[in-house]
């Protein structure tokens, strides 16, 4: 859900931040108070498109900053991951500066692109009015409207027939890598051969090329390791009247070990020089014994030379060292053996191929034919609850159609259709919002008021058509009042029973019924203009639904009705989330 929206010299507004909450938020106001101006600041924080008109006058840019909490947004998680963005917190937030001539845009405070943005944003908010970031125009989504009224097993139908689809594309995918051209395949089957007897001939052993460095380094310092070792081996054990150093460290020891028996406070020290005494007798053991080994090869060194020279050149082929020259050894071999079984391998493709396009082909037709039932139902259920909403005329229809494709999957007759991970089914919502008008597309035919209803409508049957969970309302109540104006704002209370929900009104029976009430206003400083925006709580919420209804914010009449118009709404709010078994799922503010 939305949690912050922070705004910063755009249109009229110079600075400001909303803290939201969830349920049900009532944004009211006088006519050009700068209520639908907070909506555009949303949508320019999503990468709606905007102009540099935007920016306040007299400063050089303006900023937008929208904080979502991402607990009931996992599309958007996902969207974000896949972005390479962590929002370790649980929320994230989405900011756009905008100055002359161009956009910058960061995400969790890290620089973005308005494609990032947008692919986030089209999962945290729907946004419902004169605006482009809306779900419904978008004939991509009616498919899963329609899959979501369908409800669980329907989704238990969709998700067999996705599984069929991956492993078709899969098998596809290895097939179309085996089908390489054939001169291709033989000229690549010949350079692998050759890599792969290359690396055998040389007989190659994991860290050789470590071993046998170390070994030349041995050999090409045979004198300086002779001397050196024969140094250490007289100072060890010297053969002259006072000995060599094992012979002085035990002279040492005895004297100490004596001396010890007067004073017990030596005993540690006897001890030291004992210890002495056996760790420089085992060295000079070990001195002795690389000595014994120790011999000089001049041949030998030309043979690790002529090794480390062949290494070498194998390495600038197929590795920085003999462990990945051996990785690549088993690489080449397991594509040649793939090569090499081409012709066996495409012919079990081809006929698992058929095979898993004649079951996909039977699971997308029975997807379509229920969802084909589906739509009769949901344009049903869809006209039905228009008629309370001011659209009693209106005709809705839900059209379930097919492309044929050579390539596609084949159905019981044989045609072949386009087809997705969703199935062979384009789904398009069909409108005609009044009496002798012909079925259109929606989003050709509906003004901004009908399609806030017609999408009020959807998020109230289908609770999970949208994983989005903040809806913004900018014209649901156009052209309404009355008995629509309370089916409305039962609708609307509804829906924020399980997403947030923003909605604009001029309307106080929408506005009463809202969880959290917002005043926009404007005032004029000198010459400027400024928005102020404040929860009205108790009798400042009273003044505002009087002043909603037309009469004196003053007047004791008009504040009584208007105080039992809320406390009526609070009832309904009670019965409408009461007789769903709804609850805010996030409650804390």
């Amino acid at each position: 859900m939305l949690r912050t929206l922070r705004i910063a010299n755009f249109a009229l507004i110079d600075e400001l931040e909303i803290d939201f909450a969830p349920g049900l938020i009532a944004l009211t106001g006088e006519t050009g108070a700068g209520k639908s101006i907070i909506v555009d600041a949303l949508n320019a924080a999503l990468g709606e498109r905007v102009t540099s008109d935007a920016i306040r006058g007299g400063a050089d840019r303006a900023n937008v900053e929208a904080v979502f909490d991402l607990a009931d947004a996992p599309a958007a998680h996902a969207a974000a991951e896949g972005a390479g963005i962590a929002a370790g917190d649980g929320r994230i937030s989405l900011t756009r500066t905008i100055a002359s001539g161009r956009s910058y845009y960061r995400i969790c405070g890290e620089p973005s692109t308005m494609a990032d943005l947008r692919a986030i944003g089209e999962h945290l908010a729907d946004i419902h009015g004169q605006h482009e970031h809306q779900s419904l125009i978008h004939e991509r989504s009616h498919r899963h409207f329609l899959d979501a009224f369908g409800g669980p097993e329907h989704l238990a139908l969709l998700e067999h027939f996705g599984e069929t689809w991956g492993e078709l594309r899969e098998a596809r995918r290895r097939r179309e890598k085996l089908a390489t051209d054939e001169r291709t395949r033989a000229q690549r089957l010949d350079l692998l051969r050759y890599q792969v007897q290359e690396l055998d001939d040389a007989g190659l052993s994991p860290d050789e090329d470590d071993e046998l460095a170390a070994e030349r380094e041995r050999l090409m310092h045979y004198e300086k390791l002779r001397d050196g070792l024969i140094a250490a081996w007289d100072a060890l054990h010297g053969e002259d009247e006072s000995g060599g150093a094992v012979e002085q460290l035990r002279v040492a020891q005895n004297s100490v070990d004596e001396l010890a028996k007067i004073d017990a406070k030596l005993a540690p020290a006897a001890e030291a020089l004992l210890d002495a005494v056996s760790q420089a007798d085992d060295a000079a053991r070990a001195v002795r014994a690389y000595l014994e080994t120790l011999e000089e090869d001049p041949e030998r060194i030309n043979e690790v030379e002529a090794r480390l020279n062949l290494i070498a050149g194998l390495k600038r082929k197929y590795g920085d060292s003999v462990r990945h020259m051996l990785q690549f050894r088993e690489q080449a071999q397991a594509e040649t053996d793939e090569l090499e079984g081409a012709e066996q391998s495409a012919g079990e493709l081809g006929g698992r191929i058929e095979a898993l396009e004649q079951e996909a082909g039977r699971r997308a037709e029975a997807l379509s034919q229920v969802r084909r039932e589906l739509g009769e139902q949901l344009a049903q259920r869809v006209e039905e609850e228009l008629r309370p909403l001011g659209m009693d005329r209106a005709r809705f229809e839900v059209a379930v159609e097919a492309d044929a494709d050579e390539q596609g999957l084949p159905d019981a007759e044989g045609r072949r259709w386009a087809a997705d991970s969703g199935g062979i089914d384009r789904v398009r919502f069909m409108l005609s919002a009044n009496p002798g008008e012909a079925l259109k597309p929606l989003a050709s035919v509906a003004s901004g008021g009908e399609l806030s209803r017609v999408m009020l409508v959807f998020k109230s049957i289908c609770a999970a058509g949208s994983a989005v969970p903040t809806i913004v309302f900018d014209e649901v109540d156009a052209n309404i009042g009355g008995h629509t104006a309370l089916a409305v704002a039962e609708k609307l209370v509804a829906v924020s029973g399980w997403a947030q929900v923003l909605c604009i009104t001029h309307l106080p029976q929408i506005a009463c019924h809202a969880d959290t009430h917002l005043q926009v206003s404007k005032s004029v400083e000198g010459d400027r203009t400024f928005v102020a925006v404040a929860e009205l709580t108790g009798e400042e919420r009273v003044s505002e639904i009087a002043r909603m209804m037309g009469q004196s914010d003053t007047a004791t009449t008009a504040r009584s009705n208007a105080a039992e118009m809320l406390a009526e709404a609070t009832r309904t709010r009670e019965r409408v989330r009461g007789a769903s078994g709804q609850q805010l799922r996030l409650t804390e503010r």
